[in-house]
């Protein structure tokens, strides 16, 4: 069988989606498929299928914004407007791409479900696998409440239509499958398909001598995440300053990258925590890592089935959680970790403190989590559950005809806003890269792009000579700044609010 799995940001990315597809992506290709990958480049300009095709979706995005924007702005708010240019281009760059061949098409987001399924033939079998549910997170963040009431519209329909878009839809837990059936996603198209996890890297390790002289034997704590929001960073540092009231055994690691780095570390700053807690940057040796912890924390406001917490439970490690999500799908509390409220550090510092306490606790609920994580995480047991789903959708009847009209704009989400006017003028976004990166502008030509906080791609310009830049038509709201420039980082920036 010939698959191809799509995914809308580039991959390898540092999130716990990219790594769930490679996994995969090694475990067919171990079992005899052949087995491609559509996703962004690692610039954001093009999309792929692997090295063999690609399709320039910036160009073809700068055709439809010149086509569409006195016509969707007059109608759609801008947000809504630069979303639907970001979807819609990416739906053009598939159709580009020769999708003949293929035997099933399995996408991990929704906004490539759709566009996959407006694009391939309606003869191929089409599996959506969700790995995050984003109307659920905007109301966790807040990001919800701050939209118009089109706005919140968009927002359901959009994950909505991108589920209902395959022939089945594979979720790693029943929290989401419950979440999206509340949202009108038909039960039977769901299929429940627990993460599993490739064990040797964390129990060899596991096996290893733990290095922690750099922090003259202190209790090391492990904090695996992308430092963004939802993840509840914030919690954790106030419930690590409390405890530093009364002790300084222990040091925290941070390790994962994002753009909320230089915020977390002003707060650690304010909190006088700064020598307790090192921010590590992007890892490649989360194993290692987790070799070396005694304990694990993911102080999540908003997570699904969080991968890292399965290499945890592998790496036979205490791990302390918030109860967000699927997360209490995978740890019970008390019997193989501790669970708490999702922002609440007072309940992180108790939890904390009586694990830093007593090491009979930490090594019970080590053990009792690798017990948990043979008995259930196994790449093996996942990979039979995803063939015989496979099997499923191929022994499926599909319609002879396309997803809707596949030839203009997606009006299936467009017809369900309410109606109204465009009326914004937006907001301009100007600045200057900074000026150590400006050497590197002269080789070749450079970009930056605009993201919302969910991680859509809505603007993105070249770099002037001197690194200038200017987004014009943003709605005020906080977003996202990278570059092709890969030293640039990632920046948040506040539009148009105080």
């Amino acid at each position: 069988m010939k698959i191809l799995l799509a995914y809308y940001r580039y991959s390898p990315h540092t999130n716990g989606p990219s790594t769930y597809i490679d996994t995969l992506r090694k475990g067919l290709e171990n079992k005899g498929y052949t087995v491609d990958l559509l996703s962004h480049d690692q610039k954001w300009l093009n999309i792929q299928i692997d090295n063999q095709q690609t399709a320039d979706k910036h160009r073809l995005k700068c055709e439809l914004i010149d086509r569409f924007q006195t016509s969707y702005t007059a109608k759609y708010p801008l947000w809504i407007y630069w979303r639907e240019m970001e979807r819609y281009s990416l739906e053009q760059a598939v159709k580009q791409l020769d999708l003949t061949g293929y035997d099933l098409i399995h996408c991990h987001d929704f906004m490539t479900a759709r566009a996959m399924a407006r694009s391939k033939s309606p003869r191929t079998p089409l599996i959506v696998s969700l790995h995050n549910f984003k109307f659920h997170e905007t109301k966790v963040t807040g990001e919800f409440d701050e939209k118009t009431k089109r706005e919140q519209q968009y927002i359901k329909i959009e994950e909505y239509l991108g589920a209902m878009s395959g022939d089945l839809v594979a979720v790693p837990c029943n929290w989401l499958k419950n979440q999206l059936i509340q949202m009108g996603v038909t039960p039977s198209k769901i299929e429940v398909i627990p993460y599993g996890i490739v064990k040797d890297p964390f129990t060899q390790n596991k096996k290893k001598p733990a290095k922690k002289e750099r922090h003259q034997g202190k209790k090391i704590i492990l904090c695996p995440a992308r430092l963004v929001p939802v993840k509840g960073h914030r919690y954790l540092i106030e419930a690590l300053s409390e405890l530093l009231r009364d002790r300084d055994d222990f040091h925290c690691l941070m390790a994962g990258e994002g753009p909320e780095l230089h915020t977390l570390q002003q707060l650690t700053d304010k909190f006088g925590a700064a020598s307790a807690i090192s921010f590590l940057g992007k890892r490649r040796d989360i194993p290692q890592l987790m070799n070396d912890s005694d304990i694990i924390v993911l102080p999540s406001l908003h997570d699904t089935f969080p991968l890292v917490l399965l290499e945890g439970q592998f790496s036979a490690k205490p791990i302390l959680a918030a109860n967000a999500g699927g997360i209490k799908e995978i740890i019970s509390d008390g019997a193989d970790g501790m669970l708490v409220p999702s922002a609440d550090s007072e309940a992180l510092a108790e939890k904390l403190r009586l694990l830093l306490d007593d090491e009979a606790i930490r090594l019970h609920l080590g053990k009792r989590a690798l017990d948990k994580a043979i008995k259930y995480w196994d790449i093996s047991f996942h990979m039979a559950s995803l063939e015989r789903l496979y099997e499923r959708c191929k022994a499926q009847n599909r319609p002879s005809h396309p997803l809707s009209s596949s030839t203009g704009p997606d009006l299936e989400i467009l017809n369900q806003i309410d109606p109204g006017t465009g009326d914004e003028t937006g907001f301009i976004l100007a600045g200057e890269i900074p000026p150590h990166l400006r050497k590197q502008l002269g080789r070749q030509k450079h970009y930056i792009h605009v993201y919302d906080l969910s991680g859509v791609l809505l603007q993105t310009k070249a770099l002037g000579p001197e690194g200038a830049y200017e987004f014009h038509h943003l709605p005020a709201g906080s977003y996202v700044l990278k570059s092709t420039l890969e030293s640039f980082g990632n920046q948040t920036i506040c539009v148009g609010r105080g």
